[in-house]
């Protein structure tokens, strides 16, 4: 799998884009970073240096299409698709009944296709399983699941989640958290 390289993340943190410190995550999770996702996507910069390591980890998976959830995941999805080789193509969620769906005018990009789901954060995964089921049930192959930052479980059903920032930082469950034992005051991730 890919990783974040050294120089990025200084400059993230240059930037003030990935902050130190002890955060608890409503997943119930902690790390010692937080990735300001709000300012994050208005810094093309940063955004194409982790799309192209996003992308990277997968230059050898034959993506033919990459997928996501969520507005924010979008963006994300244009970027890595541009830096694979063959470039993939994008498609954006439509929302069903139980959670984001393929839309039904760009299933002809997801069937008999292999799929790589992303998004900009993974809390829950909620929004992300429901995308992967819908691209199954239209005939493709999700051959990833990634994101910026996977403040979740590292597993979503089938498939490991790759999380970009989690290459740097781990977030581990509340119960396992060094900085809680430490004694590390810790501040609310507001996510």
């Amino acid at each position: 799998m890919g990783m974040l390289q050294g120089n990025i993340l200084n400059d993230l943190k240059r930037e003030r884009l990935v902050r130190e410190g002890h955060y608890a995550f409503s997943s119930g999770r902690h790390s010692a970073a937080l990735l300001d996702l709000d300012h994050l996507t208005t810094d093309p910069v940063a955004v194409g240096h982790m799309s192209y390591a996003i992308a990277k980890a997968y230059f050898t998976n034959r993506v033919d299409t990459v997928a996501s959830p969520s507005i924010q995941g979008a963006g994300l999805a244009l970027w890595i698709a541009h830096y694979l080789d063959p470039k993939a193509r994008v498609v954006g969620a439509d929302t069903g009944p139980e959670g984001p769906v393929v839309p039904s005018n760009l299933r002809d990009l997801v069937a008999g296709r292999r799929v790589l789901v992303v998004d900009d954060v993974m809390i829950n995964g909620d929004l992300v399983a429901a995308l992967s089921r819908s691209i199954v049930d239209c005939g493709g192959e999700v051959v990833g699941i990634s994101c910026l930052w996977n403040v979740g479980s590292d597993t979503l059903g089938d498939y490991d989640v790759f999380g970009l920032l989690n290459t740097a930082y781990e977030a581990w469950p509340a119960t396992d958290c060094p900085l809680c034992a430490a004694g590390v005051p810790v501040e609310n991730a507001g996510y």
